[in-house]
């Protein structure tokens, strides 16, 4: 299991609690908002544990590629979650205490609650950053590039949790000393939020489902080896790339080489070439699963 998911489940589950018991005692719009939104990142968090083990079962009889996209197909159950028990919840929850609006009590409870949240919510996001290889400054095209949807539904969530946090402290400072409507108006941005965030996640785990490429930029890399290193290439036909699971890629290449060549000569460079691509692709932080050469 991802030491980043595992991070998340133990962060999302002491925040959830903490969230829970605050909006209780101060009968917060927003921290219950927090609370439903912790408390279905756990859910989500268990979601994509099921995705990673079935993944890993690898290859079957029924499954001659490997069980990859399992991590996809959970991880998008994820966003229905998110969009469903976060954002929608949370809209209704924001609403409600604006037609109704109620004065926030222990509002240095909800305080301290906040900052416990931001601590552990920092502390699973840079965990996250750190197994995808990026920094904070490159959040989105993290997001954007990443082809594990693990990273995503973590990157995705403590990032949002952390947006979160910050309405909810502007809604209890808004509420305490301007008008308790305030408190309403913070759930009904979380909820906004939440349904943004399920949207990206939803566009990323679309474009891994229905079979993205590598990227232009990789592919050109792959030809460019190919070109220089074969020693029987006649020309090039085509490069063609699938992500079947997360960093794992079915790569296709068509060539033809030199009538000439004996079945030897074609084998070991066949071979060769397998080696350093999958040298290029592991420089990545992918790896080959299956290659296909045609002639």
């Amino acid at each position: 299991m991802s030491k980043s998911v595992k991070a998340a489940l133990l962060a999302n589950g002491a925040i959830a609690v903490a969230k829970g018991i605050a909006a209780f005692f101060t009968g917060s719009a927003s921290m219950m908002a927090e609370a439903i939104h912790s408390t279905a990142d756990c859910g989500n968090q268990l979601l994509v544990m099921v995705g990673q083990k079935q993944a890993a079962k690898g290859k079957s009889e029924f499954h001659a590629f490997g069980q990859g996209k399992a991590n996809f197909f959970w991880s998008f159950v994820v966003t229905v979650v998110l969009f469903l028990l976060g954002g929608l919840f949370s809209i209704y929850e924001g609403f409600h205490r604006i037609s109704a609006p109620q004065p926030i009590e222990n509002p240095l409870l909800v305080v301290g609650i906040i900052i416990f949240a931001i601590i552990l919510e920092g502390s699973a996001l840079r965990i996250a950053l750190k197994e995808s290889n990026s920094k904070l400054k490159d959040l989105f095209s993290t997001i954007r590039q990443s082809s594990s949807s693990h990273i995503l539904v973590v990157l995705i969530e403590d990032s949002g949790a952390l947006l979160g946090l910050v309405v909810l402290s502007l809604g209890l400072i808004l509420s305490v000393y301007v008008d308790p409507i305030y408190d309403g108006i913070a759930a009904l941005i979380i909820g906004m939020l939440l349904i943004g965030l399920s949207t990206i996640l939803f566009i990323e785990l679309k474009k891994l489902l229905i079979g993205e490429s590598l990227d232009r930029e990789t592919t050109k890399q792959i030809k460019y080896l190919i070109k220089e290193e074969s020693n029987v290439l006649v020309h090039l036909n085509a490069v063609r790339s699938m992500f079947i699971g997360s960093n794992e890629v079915l790569l296709v290449i068509s060539m033809k080489v030199e009538d000439e060549a004996s079945g030897h000569e074609i084998e070991q460079d066949i071979k060769e070439l397998k080696n350093k691509l999958q040298k290029l692709l592991y420089q990545h932080k992918m790896q080959i699963y299956i290659d296909v050469f045609e002639f």
